[in-house]
């Protein structure tokens, strides 16, 4: 009996000593070859999963612990479960219309089998056996495209749609040959601009028809406006810039807008021209204070003295005014110091006048000077704001005489602003329109009709249409639409391979793609000392059925690294050899037994049959199977 090392422990050492074990037992050029190549795959680290499980199997069985439990097969299983679900199976008593069957089903279900056997008659007659459509998936050799081949391809067949199939005659434009969504989706907000139902509808065709240097200058008048509005800052509700301006624009307060400018420029200027030292005042001021304060002042500047007795007419009618007032701590005598008593006087009364002229308007009062200044300069840039929307007002309405364009009110005037500057800088909305007509064209001018995909269509409708969200459905549609195409196309190619090679294997998937059947199974007959000479890389392969297993000794084993499952046909008239051979070390190895209908239901073991659908004769393809080790 073959031995490997540690029950259940096999690394790469133990593999290795395993598969040179069981070369020993060959002894020819045929299994040394084997056996150099599996150890140089074991030592790449690529060791064979069918070989790794025939050792612990073994190893399994030499130690104390109990047989590994098979895979169930669940409710309906068959035959085909049972090697999906297992690695090592012995079909006994399998005449070869049976083991026919078995290859076929196993086909359905899309299994790569590798058939081998050591007399080539055996597999001309199974060849033979087979129906025609398992016959066209027959090969003499193994296939001529590589493991990665295999599954892109048969992915490709498996994934493959009528949608596909359409793609391998079509011409998809490229990515850089459709026009941008940003561009699109810009020229189809132009092109649906003005829809507005009033008379701004008629700015575009207007400034069209105008002169470019008339066009210029409407637009040089519609950005100082735009710059002028800019400058008043948000339109939020604590702004009152906003409000005055649309009073301004309607014709309102402007009189009293303008009074207030005026009075606070004065009080600005007034308060800047202030020198000298601080003014107090101690109490209220006796009417006409103004004017006794001017007529002293002018009476001190043109020579008269201020007495202590015998005072002028002007001194003594002054000095109720003079009383309420300190200028740098004393009672104001000198000239100067009245002069700046004046000062303060005149300006106080011009702030009174600015604040009754605030509530006129609706505007804050200042209160004190620096605020004083904040309302100069926002008055000022409501006043440049109104000026600039007259000017535009001006302009817009005799853009032409028989079509005038009115500016009622501030909303009108910014939308007006705005399709100014819009058309300088973008165009007009019939140039968008011509724009995307042009763009549709060039698009449906890149492929002849009879070539030209339906979402390729669908993109330059979707322009005419001034349709920018369909534009973009259609664009990723078409990038879809390629992919589809490079997997048809690649199918196509890794098809054209398979076919140079194997034409009705080609033919055969290809048909079961189309159907939707799936499965993309194939069988390669290849006698069993050219397949030890040359073994197979890694993932060839999903199962190898050895025929005549009955015949073979423990080198044949090494047909294990073929793929991850070995199937050992024993036939009807072939006994088991009790000395050491395959069949002992795999029924040794926990095998799973399936016995055929004229197989030795005397051997040892418990006789389990497979789940049928109704009945309890196996159907097609069902064998009843034997645990050995039970």
């Amino acid at each position: 009996m073959v031995r490997v090392g540690p029950v259940s422990v096999i690394d790469d050492a133990h593999l290795i000593a395993f598969v040179e074990k069981l070369a020993e037992a060959g002894d020819t050029e045929v299994t040394e070859a084997a056996c150099a190549q599996i150890r140089q795959t074991i030592e790449a680290g690529a060791a064979p999963p069918g070989l790794r499980r025939l050792a612990e199997e073994i190893a399994d069985s030499v130690g104390d612990a109990p047989p590994r439990p098979h895979p169930p097969v669940g409710d309906g299983g068959s035959l085909v479960a049972a090697v999906a679900a297992t690695n090592l199976v012995v079909l006994e008593g399998f005449a070869t219309e049976a083991v026919g069957t078995v290859v076929t089903d196993l086909l359905a279900d899309g299994f790569r089998i590798v058939v081998t056997a050591t007399d080539l008659g055996e597999l001309g007659a199974l060849r033979a056996a087979l129906p025609a459509e398992a016959g066209h998936r027959c090969l003499d050799a193994l296939p001529a495209l590589s493991p990665a081949e295999q599954r892109e391809l048969r992915r490709l067949l498996a994934t493959a749609t009528e949608s596909r199939h359409s793609r391998r005659d079509q011409r998809l434009p490229s990515p850089e040959r459709l026009p941008g969504l940003a561009e699109v989706d810009e020229l189809c907000r132009r092109a649906q601009l003005g829809a507005t139902g009033t008379t701004i509808d008629l700015l575009p065709g207007l400034l069209v028809d105008l002169a470019p240097e008339r066009r210029s200058a409407v637009t040089d008048v519609a950005r100082a406006a735009d710059r002028a509005l800019r400058a008043l800052g948000p339109r939020t509700e604590g702004n009152w810039t906003w409000g005055l301006l649309s009073d301004l624009v309607h014709s309102r307060h402007r009189a009293a807008f303008e009074r207030l400018v005026e009075d606070i420029a004065q009080a600005g200027a007034a308060e800047r021209a202030r020198t000298g030292a601080p003014v107090t005042v101690l109490g209220p001021l006796p009417a006409d204070s103004v004017g006794l304060l001017r007529r002293y002042l002018a009476f001190l500047q043109s020579g008269g003295r201020p007495r202590t007795y015998f005072r002028s007419v002007q001194q003594r009618d002054v000095q109720p005014v003079l009383r309420q007032f300190l200028v740098d701590g004393v009672v104001p005598e000198s000239v100067e110091q009245v002069r700046r008593v004046l000062e303060h006087v005149e300006l106080a009364g011009r702030l009174t006048v600015i604040d009754a002229g605030c509530r006129e308007i609706g505007v804050p009062e200042p209160r004190d000077v620096g605020e004083l200044a904040e309302l100069a300069d926002a008055l000022s840039r409501v006043g440049a704001a109104a000026r600039a929307v007259s000017a535009l007002r001006h302009d817009v309405l005799f853009l032409h005489p028989n079509s005038p364009i009115t500016v009622p009110d501030l909303t009108v005037a910014e939308r007006i602003i705005a399709d100014i500057i819009d058309y300088a800088e973008h165009g007009f909305p019939e140039q968008a329109a011509i724009e995307l007509d042009r763009y549709a064209d060039q698009l449906a001018g890149l492929v002849p009709a009879q070539f030209m995909a339906p979402e390729h269509r669908q993109a330059a409708k979707a322009l005419r249409a001034r349709d920018a969200a369909g534009y973009g459905v259609a664009v990723e549609a078409l990038a879809a639409a390629r992919r589809e195409q490079r997997d048809e196309q690649r199918c196509a190619e890794l098809l054209g391979v398979l076919r140079a090679d194997a034409p009705m294997l080609a033919a055969e998937w290809e048909a079961e793609s189309r159907s939707g059947r799936g499965g993309f199974g194939l069988v390669s007959l290849v006698a069993a000392d050219r397949l030890l000479e040359k073994l197979p890389g890694p993932d060839v392969a999903d199962v190898v059925i050895l025929l005549g297993a009955a015949e073979h000794g423990v080198d044949r084993l090494l047909l294990a690294a073929v793929a991850p499952r070995l199937v050992a046909v024993v036939g009807t008239s072939a006994r088991p050899s009790r000395a050491p051979s395959l069949l002992s070390v795999l029924y040794r190895a926990n095998a799973l037994v399936v016995a055929g209908e004229q197989g030795d239901r005397s051997a040892p073991g418990q006789v389990v049959r497979l789940p049928t659908a109704g009945g309890s004769r196996p159907r097609k393809g069902e064998r009843r199977v034997r645990r050995e080790g039970a």
